[in-house]
């Protein structure tokens, strides 16, 4: 079967911070403080012998207790039932366990001995399965069966990656690296003491060097290793491994999850919420952190925060977790301010039509917003993945206010925006003694107070402008920058007219300020303007000009990567992700496996060839490139990109074809180096 390899990388992202050469989607994850971890870590630690054999409980009373594992992991922490539905459950699980109790997991004695045992168990549960890989040409050579399982691994079906691992294995004896990711899905599949075994073997193979994405291959071993000992609940062995496994490559999410079982289990619940907390995303925190881990919170008027409770989650700076090098700028237009009291009656009414015509332009956005909120409600939705990679982006949009440099210009603003209606709050509208009341009756001195105060008015609007401009200017970059990073169209509109809303609506408040301050002049002209009124033709104020950002494309996006291996095809780019099977072939002879998984999420790493020239530059790709997503039982949960290179790279092998970019004849893009890493999976 012919085989295409199609890669499209490029890295543009120069953006408010340095540049960096990944992305991962777990990034942007929302989280909440870590106290409110400590009460759902005894659940999800299980540290005490619970579980239950799954074949032999009956399909109904399965899906009941399905149903109650998701309910409790729907709800959130502080959530006044959840405490009664995991008292529920944990009766339902001691319930099974009395009827269908779990087996202890045993250690084999050889490496022989968890080879067979893992084969035993294709043939007790997937033997049709087992069967078709054999019978297919994957089988005929380990790098085929290598690529074969990363394909199953990649596609959600680590039964099959097992079938097409043992075989690779059986093949080349001596790569450790089957027996690493041998010992991943062994562990997904639970079997632990087989897990151990394997991975004693490919230890004694030697160390490797860096694996895929450049992660260290002896950090992937002990991050397997670690969660095998904790299931065989051997936890100061494995704080040892999982501890070593964080520190030589910090990236490893799973590694973090599984230690802060382990500290939970160890009764250090408070180092275990830190440690599950950072493990729910893939970039670890900052060893100095200025804040919470560098995060943005809600600012203090976000309502339910207050001093003693606050605001539930935060979430790290959107320049770390978004590309913002496609913001668009925007200016504050010039407005003709009065420069004396007849001047400003004479403005009145220009100010006041400007205003209505702002607040009209303003009207027509919000209905294009309820418009396109309509739509996105009507249409089906998207993998839970991509939905959440658009609700992280669109969480952003909204929180552009508590961007630490947002959050400082806008301090700013708000302080000149006071001065201004402080101004006119002075002269005519205090609760008494104010200054029009102390000088009716005399018109030279009202007229004269009046010219004053008109000076002080125009002295603190200008000093507002700039503070105003500045806000507009960083609000509006930022959240168009946000909506470059959608391709979907109603999306990257959804976000552009947030943009476009909020700079409006900031000009109309300048101008209604404006506005304000003529029409309270104007009803004191017959007693306390001097000199005649009269209107004025010209234009009280430029164009508000709006430009909006590109949606994301993959050939501008510096994150994008494709490929395709064996039956599958992946590609991930600016907020979507697909990955599909040409044809299912003999992955499709096995079963959906979510029942049967022994943790419950795994990660595949996949990794791009060090050392492949890009034609026509001096550039070459670095071992570091690749790209990881992690399963769970439910679909994906989590994916990721690593490009170092400052390129555009295309890769076939074979013809050229789908892409409109010029691609080049290469071959050996695809490194050969994957991990199949176990994981826990987090608190919920």
């Amino acid at each position: 079967m012919k085989r295409r390899l199609l890669l499209v990388l490029a890295l543009t992202s120069t953006a408010l911070a340095a540049p960096v050469p990944s992305r991962a989607w777990s990034d942007a994850r929302s989280l909440p403080p870590e106290a409110s971890y400590v009460a759902v870590l005894p659940s999800f630690a299980a540290c005490e012998p619970s579980g239950f054999d799954t074949s032999k409980v009956s399909p109904d009373a399965l899906q009941a207790y399905r149903g109650m594992e998701a309910l409790v992991a729907s709800m959130k922490a502080d959530d006044p039932n959840r405490a009664t539905m995991e008292h529920t459950l944990a009766q339902m699980r001691a319930n099974y366990a009395n009827a269908a109790p779990l087996a202890t997991p045993e250690v084999p004695t050889s490496l022989a001995e968890a080879l067979k045992h893992a084969q035993g168990w294709l043939e007790q549960h997937e033997a049709a399965g087992w069967n078709a890989f054999q019978s297919s040409r994957d089988a005929g050579n380990a790098g085929n069966a290598s690529r074969a399982a990363l394909a199953a691994a990649m596609l959600g079906k680590p039964n099959a990656a097992l079938a097409a691992l043992l075989t690779a294995q059986r093949l080349e004896p001596n790569n450790p690296q089957h027996l690493v990711n041998l010992s991943g899905v062994l562990e997904t599949l639970g079997m632990p003491g087989e897990a151990l075994v394997v991975l004693e073997a490919a230890g004694k193979l030697g160390k490797g060097g860096p694996g895929a994405l450049g992660w260290s291959s002896t950090a992937t071993l002990n991050a397997n290793r670690g969660l095998a000992l904790s299931d065989l609940r051997r936890w100061k062995e494995a704080e040892t491994a999982l501890t070593a496994a964080t520190t030589a490559e910090p990236r490893l999410a799973e590694a973090r999850l599984g230690l802060a079982r382990v500290l939970t289990c160890e009764g250090k619940p408070a180092q275990a919420a830190t440690v599950a907390r950072a493990g729910l995303r893939r970039t670890p925190p900052p060893k100095t952190p200025t804040g919470p881990a560098g995060e943005v919170a809600p600012s203090s008027g976000t309502p339910g925060a207050t001093a003693s409770r606050p605001a539930a989650e935060s979430h790290l700076p959107a320049a770390f977790t978004f590309d913002l090098t496609h913001g668009q700028d925007v200016s504050l237009p010039n407005l003709r301010l009065p420069r004396s009291g007849a001047d400003a009656a004479a403005l009145a009414d220009p100010y006041r039509k400007l205003a209505a015509d702002l607040a009209q332009r303003l009207v027509a956005i919000t209905q294009r917003q309820s418009d396109v909120e309509a739509r996105l409600r009507a249409r089906p939705p998207a993998s839970p993945l991509v939905q959440e990679r658009r609700a992280a982006i669109w969480r952003a949009v909204l929180s552009v206010d508590d961007e630490p440099e947002v959050r400082t210009l806008l301090s700013a603003w708000q302080q000149s925006d006071l001065a201004v209606t402080q101004v006119d709050m002075d002269f005519f509208h205090c609760e008494g003694g104010c200054i029009l009341d102390q000088l009716k009756g005399n018109l030279s001195a009202c007229a004269a107070a009046l010219a004053t105060q008109n000076d002080r008015w125009r002295e603190a609007m200008h000093g507002n402008a700039p503070n105003l401009g500045a806000l507009m200017k960083a609000r509006y970059r930022l959240v168009s920058a946000l909506a470059a990073n959608y391709s979907d169209g109603l999306w990257h509109e959804r976000a552009s007219l947030q943009a476009e809303a909020a700079a409006v609506s900031s000009w109309l408040g300048y101008v209604e300020l404006a506005a304000a301050w003529a029409r309270d002049v104007q009803t004191v002209q017959s007693f306390c303007v001097d000199g005649g009124v009269s209107g004025t033709a010209e234009q009280v104020a430029g164009d508000l000009t709006l430009k909006r950002a590109d949606p994301c494309k993959a050939v501008f996006d510096g994150l994008s990567l494709a490929y395709s291996v064996s039956v599958l095809s992946f590609e991930i780019s600016c907020d979507t992700l697909t990955l599909s099977a040409t044809s299912p072939g003999w992955i499709g002879a096995f079963g959906q496996i979510s029942e049967k998984f022994g943790r419950q999420e795994y990660t595949v790493t996949v990794g791009i060839q060090e050392g492949v020239s890009v034609p026509g530059t001096t550039t070459g790709v670095s071992s570091q490139q690749g790209t990881y997503v992690t399963w769970g039982q439910h679909g994906l949960v989590d994916a990721g990109v690593s490009i170092t290179t400052s390129v555009k790279i295309g890769v076939t092998k074979g013809s050229i074809s789908g892409s409109k970019d010029a691609l080049s004849d290469m071959s050996g893009a695809l490194s050969g180096q994957w991990s199949f890493i176990a994981s826990p999976g987090g608190p919920k």
